[in-house]
């Protein structure tokens, strides 16, 4: 019998330990090499890491243009040793190096959640022997084809468990919390109006980075119009490990991202705060309680009426362990990525 490789190239878009985005890509890669996987990294930009698997950075941190990167690209894929390539959420990686591997029977995987198409997709579509979706709302486009693979989200319990179990029961039920880039596909506008619609107990906090600066300054002037200032507090970007400290202070997490999963909600979760977000989002995730519709006012009423607190921490933990976990998620891509499939 022929041996099984499992030399992996993954290419993602950064490698930062205290990136308050993408941080968890290490605890991906560090899953896939407890799986059995020799893993070699290539990102667009490296920052802090503490160098536990090999990493080549096309150097924006340094300033490398497009063009530069692109040969730097092209460079690596063309020496390095791998047997199989996974791409995280970047399908032009396709257009640029999809042809190559094709050429070379070297099977190639993405990991994609969004729901928009587009060239690169398209293209990554074409060459990818597979592309796997948390949910069933990713990729509708491809919804009938064999190549589309729903496995859930990945978050790494052990990692946010310990802090959880730290929470004590006086968390203030009315300290609302958003975590997420700042930018109009959050929908955090609808959030600011359900605040409208509730009592002046209630605080809302966002943490995240300003991604659309002109969305940012609609959301602060509608604060100020509104007389929200003291209700309301945008806090910025955050490192990943600092959340730790930051989830088990507030007592409901709001999400309105249209037809997508965050992963903050399920860490959220995991510290028995309950996410208020779509029905959509909700089913997708395996939440039995949720607003029927995206109104501020519908999910202002849902947030009073507290039928979410019929779910324990515990129960919410749960589900996350079930559907959404890192060892669970990884282990069903290496069913399809260890044999070529």
């Amino acid at each position: 019998m022929a041996k099984i490789k499992n030399n992996l190239l993954l290419i993602t878009q950064k490698i930062h330990s205290k990136d308050d985005d993408l941080a968890f890509v290490i605890l991906w890669i560090d899953e896939f090499v407890k799986q059995g996987f020799n893993v070699t990294v290539i990102c667009l930009e490296k920052g802090d890491f503490s160098d536990s698997f090999p990493v080549y950075s096309l150097g924006k941190e340094r300033g490398n243009g497009r063009i530069l990167r692109a040969l730097i690209f092209l460079k690596h894929i063309f020496t390095l040793r791998y047997d199989k390539v996974f791409i995280h959420m970047n399908p032009e990686y396709f257009t640029l190096g999809g042809w190559y591997w094709k050429l070379r029977n070297i099977p190639s995987y993405l990991w994609y959640t969004h729901y928009k198409n587009h060239i690169h997709l398209k293209i990554a579509f074409l060459m990818a022997r597979r592309i796997f979706a948390a949910t069933d709302q990713s990729l509708p486009q491809y919804k009938t084809s064999q190549k589309r693979i729903i496995t859930g989200h990945g978050i790494d319990i052990s990692f946010w468990r310990n802090a959880a179990t730290e929470v004590g029961p006086s968390r203030d039920e009315f300290q609302l919390l958003v975590v997420s880039r700042v930018c109009r596909s959050k929908r955090i506008d609808i959030c600011l109006k359900a605040l409208l619609c509730l009592d002046t107990r209630y605080r809302l906090t966002v943490y995240g980075r300003p991604v659309e600066k002109d969305y940012y300054e609609e959301l602060i002037d509608f604060v100020k119009k509104e007389g929200l200032q003291h209700r309301v507090r945008f806090a910025g970007p955050v490192p990943m490990s600092e959340l730790k400290n930051i989830y088990g202070n507030y007592g409901l997490f709001l999400n309105m991202a249209y037809e997508t999963i965050d992963k903050t909600m399920l860490e959220a979760m995991i510290f028995g705060l309950y996410p208020v977000t779509t029905k959509a989002n909700s089913i997708a995730i395996g939440l039995p309680i949720y607003p029927e519709d995206d109104k501020p006012e519908t999910l202002a009423e849902f947030i009073r009426q507290k039928k979410w607190k019929s779910l324990s921490k515990d129960s919410l933990c749960s589900i996350v362990e079930e559907k959404h976990s890192l060892s669970a998620l990884i282990s069903k891509m290496r069913e399809y990525i260890i044999t070529g499939k």
